[in-house]
């Protein structure tokens, strides 16, 4: 997550000189040339796939990657790294949401109070954008797309938790991928006939290089191996790390403006992990124990 908040700030950098669907398949075809290698390495441990297992992975390739990817790129051309990075603090809410619908996963109190804080982080945070950026007639566009991506972010984690626990890793993102290119693809070839790619300063294409090995490989293969064993909801607190890392990268490489708001906010968020993962950690330490006196 602290991966994909950093990413929002590097992303806007990317689509001021490349288009979104062009990049987007740089970005997957870079990845696979890392996952493919990875998952012949590790067949032996493989799962073989089954057509509901490639359902699930199409469900997660569309919302997580196609509809995030378009939704947020397209979002922070029209709206700050910060704000971007800011709203996408939602995602513990709604995955808990989701979660309870979908997986029928019940909340405690201390992540009930944790999911709380975040969303009261986000609000804080809002507030103080500058005037500049809310006289902008595209800033809300901007936000709109990026809660856009919120939704498609926390369905890709529900759809993510339905087979964590029976495919690896390096499988799911390999999938992911793949299916992430084909669905990029025609929109990709219509952007490349009439971009000059001899254009393009090097700095940018590292960036891309960069973008494509966080976002497509390690942030995949760390979620997917995170989701496998703690619940949907636990998970979306994590998420908070995407508005701590959007903040910090868009203040730091876009000089984007920081005050108290910013940093109360990032704070509850940072007391929302806290909380949350601190209450799942005792009830564990709980169970472990009964299971241990009961083995005794």
């Amino acid at each position: 997550m602290a991966f994909v908040g950093a990413n929002v700030a590097v992303g806007k950098i990317i689509v001021e000189d490349v288009p979104i669907f062009l990049f987007s398949e740089i970005r997957f075809l870079i990845a696979l040339l890392f996952l493919v290698p990875m998952m012949l390495i590790s067949r032996p441990q493989a799962v073989k796939l089954q057509k509901s297992h490639w359902g699930y992975l199409i469900l997660q390739s569309f919302f997580g990657v196609f509809l995030f990817s378009v939704l947020m790129l397209y979002g922070v051309r029209f709206t700050s790294a910060t704000a971007a990075g800011i709203i996408t603090s939602t995602v513990p809410a709604v995955i808990a949401l989701l979660s309870f619908f979908f997986l029928r996963e019940r909340m405690s109190a201390p992540q009930a109070i944790s999911i709380c804080l975040a969303v009261l982080g986000i609000s804080i945070i809002t507030f103080q954008t500058n005037s500049s950026t809310i006289d902008s007639p595209l800033f809300l566009l901007g936000n709109v797309l990026v809660f856009g991506a919120v939704i498609s972010e926390a369905l890709f984690t529900i759809f993510a938790k339905k087979l964590s626990a029976v495919l690896t890793p390096i499988q799911m993102a390999t999938g992911v991928n793949i299916i992430g290119f084909i669905f990029f693809l025609p929109f990709s070839i219509k952007e490349a006939i009439t971009y000059n790619f001899l254009d393009l300063d090097l700095t940018v294409y590292l960036l891309i290089v960069y973008y494509a090995i966080t976002a497509s490989v390690l942030s995949f293969v760390l979620w997917y191996k995170g989701v496998a064993k703690v619940s949907a909801n636990i998970a979306g607190i994590f998420t908070g790390f995407i508005p701590i890392t959007a903040t910090l990268v868009g203040i730091g490489l876009l000089k984007e403006p920081f005050g108290l708001n910013q940093l109360i906010g990032i704070m509850c968020v940072l007391g929302a992990i806290y909380l949350g993962t601190r209450g799942t950690e005792t009830k564990e330490m709980d169970q472990s124990s009964q299971h241990s006196k009961t083995y005794h």
